[in-house]
């Protein structure tokens, strides 16, 4: 496990054996409960600045590394602990347990923040990433999608069968094709969870760019709302094209996930400041809307994650709504 650059995680401290000379264990435990030092485990301290300045996966993989450091061997990471260090996106808080793979099928006990899990894998597909032993991206996969419900299946299906997983808007691997999922889903017999991950497997769609998108389009589904057609590109009288996240043309409406990055970080802004990307999407919508007779609808990540809300800001743009679905 790699934090020495605080690329991966945030540094971790340890007491006892693991302590610096320097820093006696009674040390860096006065240090947490004066506060200066967050305690992630039973003797493992990160610093609380170092800790609030990282990401929600580095902080998640950060917890998740205190966990795998402080075990007498080691072990492999399954089910949503190997999800996290994949980079497989999910909605809504961390998992407080690390799911850790029971390979011997010795049934240890399940405690302390740590989950053994037992499912069907080859030895051979465990590998390392940054230093954690995890099940392969396929097995992975498969195992959160019999496990998940749908919109957060959904959401990791999308990412992880496009051409390639990103994280933190990086390539971390090569994407798994929809076929190898439903190949190894066959294989399974009657584990608990395959007909959730069919229905999801066949809903993903690897168009979709951001997990808002994913988000999106699974409740949008759910809330029982015609398909839309997936990044509908428009054609300009300048020869160019004006593309949008969703489309619905027979009923004269797209639509626009606007996440908080496309405003705030500077690899989705192109060189241009967050004011001039507000304005020249209010001028893609007006060229929409003058050539193709389109009116746009946009909503942001609160909206997405509140079903009502959504539904509301749809219904407003004219969207007709069938007989809400029941989620799995």
């Amino acid at each position: 496990m790699d934090s020495s650059d605080g690329a991966v995680f945030p540094p971790l401290r340890f007491s006892g054996d693991r302590a610096s000379p320097s820093v006696p264990a009674r040390t860096l435990q006065y240090r947490a409960t004066t506060g200066r030092l967050s305690r992630l485990r039973a003797g493992v301290f990160v610093e609380p600045a170092e800790f609030a300045a990282a990401g929600r996966r580095r902080r998640e993989l950060a917890r998740i590394a205190a966990v795998v450091a402080t075990r007498r061997g080691r072990v492999v990471l399954s089910h949503e602990s190997a999800a996290a260090v994949w980079g497989i996106p999910r909605i809504g808080p961390a998992p407080e347990s690390v799911e850790l793979l029971d390979a011997r099928g010795t049934r240890p006990r399940s405690m302390n923040g740590v989950v053994w899990r037992r499912t069907p894998f080859d030895p051979t597909e465990i590998v390392e990433v940054n230093g954690f032993l995890v099940t392969g991206l396929l097995q992975t996969l498969v195992d959160i999608a019999c496990d998940r419900r749908f919109v957060n299946a959904v959401v990791a299906l999308d990412a992880a069968t496009g051409t390639f997983l990103r994280a933190d808007g990086f390539v971390v691997a090569r994407g798994v094709p929809p076929s190898e999922v439903e190949r190894r889903l066959g294989r399974l017999g009657r584990r608990g969870g395959i007909r959730g991950a069919r229905t999801a497997l066949e809903f993903a769609d690897a168009r979709a760019e951001s997990v808002g998108e994913s988000l999106s389009r699974a409740q949008i589904h759910l809330l029982g709302f015609p398909a839309p057609v997936l990044q509908h590109e428009f054609d300009r009288s300048d020869g160019g094209v004006d593309r949008v996240d969703f489309d619905w043309p027979d009923h004269g409406l797209f639509g626009e996930f606007d996440g908080d990055l496309k405003y705030l970080d500077p690899r989705y802004r192109g060189g241009r400041t967050a004011e001039q990307v507000v304005l020249d999407e209010k001028k893609r919508d007006q060229r929409i809307a003058r050539r193709h007779r389109r009116h746009g609808v946009h909503w942001d990540w609160r909206t997405a994650t509140r079903p009502r809300e959504l539904a509301a800001a749809l219904e407003d743009a004219g969207l007709p709504r069938r007989a809400q679905r029941r989620g799995t």
